[in-house]
């Protein structure tokens, strides 16, 4: 019977070998594969580590890159992304509508022939990182290997992935938290729906959380610019909007559209690209303009330049609000104002949110900020601008009144120097939300995960 001992022996050499990254169910502290446990409990951030901190696997092949991380005693697969950013800042996107098949729309394709490189960006979801293992144990038949660390710096708490490149095609999660529903490109995750008018794709024209009826009559930009002496209107109608390229990953969607603005029904401006990014729990909308000179060389020639951009919204009787302004009281939306409300007309602004039965969102703008997170100085100031009234009339519309209707009017644009500007319109759907909770998510950006690797 030497043969069967011989195949109990190979067998048990097999289990601790595959062990680790298989996830057999062991005490994984007693064989010291853990250095540290996770210790990290913000579950709501993404995360984007951009590739030139990836020392260890800069310019490999991205298709041959795995992520890992550890938990109860198994190293395994994660939810991942890696998105191609070309030497100009752009979004590599690489999957065409099939809507648009027949057009001379193609694939795009990044200058270093699909290798990880310095402005590359891994995306994941600091939910899935786990404990800190001993390396030589991770991960199995990885030629190079990055370790990731996250920290929360309010109150240190650490967790960790493992970017592996391997020979060929990498073990891969089955997990994807985020769908784009084609035709037409509807975003769908388990917390919210999102849709888009073919008229006007930049912008949505349905919004559903947690299942609730849709809550948007449409997004709104108001503009009014009086320039020497001669005024000029514009709506959100006065966009030509047109749908792009997108690339779909497990952690997120970035969609396209390419727009351009008409004036008096005659004159159109070039076009320009804004990409939308939808997480599981966020859409993020990074609006990147290039100023070819600085406005205030005309500003003897401009009278005023006013903005207002949001949301009117609907369904949302019994509903209720808070804002910036007052972060401890709340409004109740019942289409009716009262002077209470009144009073946060035009006040300094950047974020309010709206809880429901369903759950709650927190929409954003930011003006202050650079894509590394780092600090801009704009001249750019939010103001809020609010009104529940079922009766108050705002066309261009589809629902009557604005219940509520709420937005940001942007101040300064009259004062922006030549260069590149940054604006962020961020929103964060909460579900189970409790008072107070909207701190979580605005610590995403104020406070967000510091990243390392090694």
């Amino acid at each position: 019977m030497s043969w069967l001992r011989q195949l109990i022996l190979l067998t048990g050499v097999l289990v601790f070998i595959s062990g680790v990254y298989t996830g057999d169910a062991r005490p994984a502290d007693s064989q010291g594969l853990v250095l540290e446990k996770k210790t990290l409990t913000r579950v709501e951030d993404f995360v984007v580590v951009h590739g030139k901190i990836l020392k260890k696997n800069l310019g490999r092949d991205i298709g041959q890159l795995g992520l890992f991380a550890f938990h109860q005693g198994k190293l395994a697969p994660i939810p991942f992304q890696i998105d191609e950013i070309n030497p100009e800042g752009d979004w590599v996107l690489t999957q065409v509508p099939p809507e648009l098949k027949n057009t001379n729309l193609k694939p795009e394709r990044d200058d270093d022939d699909g290798n990880l490189d310095n402005n590359d960006e891994l995306a994941f979801m600091a939910r899935d990182a786990g404990d800190r293992i001993n390396r030589e144990y991770s991960p199995p038949g990885a030629l190079a290997v990055d370790e990731i660390m996250l920290r929360d710096p309010v109150d240190g708490g650490k967790a960790w992935v493992y970017l592996g490149s391997f020979s060929g095609k990498p073990p891969l999660s089955d997990r994807d938290y985020v769908e784009y529903v084609l035709p037409g490109g509807r975003i769908k995750t388990q917390n919210y729906e999102m849709g888009f008018p073919a008229a006007l794709p930049i912008a949505p024209g349905y919004l559903s959380i947690h299942g609730s009826p849709n809550i948007v009559d449409r997004m709104k930009i108001r503009e009014e610019v009086k320039l020497i002496g001669i005024k000029f209107s514009l709506t959100e109608n006065s966009f030509i909007s047109e749908l792009s390229l997108y690339k779909d990953g497990p952690i997120r969607v970035i969609r396209r559209t390419r727009n351009a603005l008409k004036f008096i029904g005659i004159f159109r401006t070039p076009s320009a690209a804004v990409e939308n990014i939808f997480y599981e729990n966020i859409s993020l909308v990074p609006i990147r303009i290039k100023i070819p000179y600085s406005l205030k060389t005309f500003k003897k020639l401009i009278d005023y330049i006013k903005a207002r951009a949001g949301a009117d919204y609907q369904n949302l009787h019994g509903w209720r609000i808070k804002t910036e302004i007052d972060p401890n009281r709340w409004f109740n939306i019942d289409g009716k104002m009262d002077e209470a409300e009144k009073s946060l007309e035009g006040k300094p602004c950047t974020w309010f949110l709206i809880s429901g039965p369903p759950g709650a969102f927190l929409l954003r703008m930011i003006s202050n900020r650079m894509p590394d997170g780092s600090f801009q100085n704009s001249p750019i100031k939010s103001r809020l601008y609010y009104v529940d009234d079922d009766l108050a009339p705002d066309p261009p519309e589809f629902v009557p009144g604005q219940s509520p209707n709420v937005e940001f009017y942007m101040d300064g644009i009259e004062n922006l120097e030549k260069g590149t500007l940054y604006l962020y319109a961020i929103e964060y759907i909460i579900k189970d939300y409790t008072d107070g909770k909207e701190k979580d998510y605005l610590n995403i950006l104020d406070k967000s995960l510091e990243v390392s690797a090694d």
